[in-house]
């Protein structure tokens, strides 16, 4: 009895944090809808991060809608800020990726080799600069100075991550109705999940940072044994 309880009390959460994925994408969406995409994709990433990383540190499902209202309205033309070097990169990355038929085999190559670099670099240092804005209040220079390194000074967090968001994202085109139900929600947890467990160990002061030492602490088993 005690098992079908837990059990029952398992899958009860998972279908919380379901429901609460869903809301932050819808969330997401609208957000960025409201600020006609130009100057509303940056303030909803930053708004909907804000929302899962609430989830992560276990303060619950409710509550997601007024927290994203509160952070996109406060954090507006920060995150705007924030999200301008990105925007400029995803314009350049789509005059590339245009500019490739009219190229031989050669320099098509070079350029699509070039544009899959650019482009994975900018993922990491966005998913690094979204998390970092919601843990630490800096400005927006700040933030973007730190993110821009992270993702170099920590090769194997950078690695795993892009190996996740690239299955994550396989998995979203091979079920394309995913997409607007979960699909830019769980893109987003995955990459702050991946930053945060970082910020958490290179930063003792950093909420989580208690939840890193009693992972790493030895059991009390283990200490009697010695």
């Amino acid at each position: 009895m005690i098992t079908e309880y837990a059990w029952a009390g398992r899958v009860m959460a998972w279908l919380r944090v379901v429901a609460g994925l869903i809301v932050v994408n819808l969330l997401f969406l609208a957000g960025s809808v409201v600020g006609l995409v130009v100057l509303g994709v940056a303030p909803a990433a930053l708004a909907a991060t804000a929302c899962l990383t609430r989830m992560r540190d276990g303060e619950g499902e409710t509550g997601l809608v007024r927290e994203f209202a509160a952070v996109y309205r406060a954090q507006f033309w920060r995150a705007n800020l924030i999200g301008l070097p990105f925007g400029v990169v995803a314009v350049l990355l789509a005059a590339d990726t245009a500019v490739l038929p009219a190229l031989d085999g050669v320099a098509a190559a070079a350029l699509a080799g070039f544009t899959w670099v650019a482009a994975a670099v900018a993922v990491l240092v966005f998913a690094c600069a979204l998390t970092v804005a919601v843990r630490y209040d800096e400005t927006a220079g700040a933030v973007l100075r730190y993110a821009a390194v992270l993702p170099f000074t920590s090769p194997l967090m950078s690695g795993v991550m892009l190996v996740s968001l690239g299955a994550v994202a396989v998995t979203l085109a091979l079920i394309p109705v995913l997409v607007p139900l979960v699909g830019f929600a769980v893109l987003l947890f995955v990459a702050g999940w991946f930053v945060d467990h970082r910020l958490a160990a290179l930063d003792p002061d950093h909420p989580r940072a208690g939840d890193r030492r009693r992972e790493h602490a030895p059991s009390a088993e283990a200490s009697a044994a010695r």
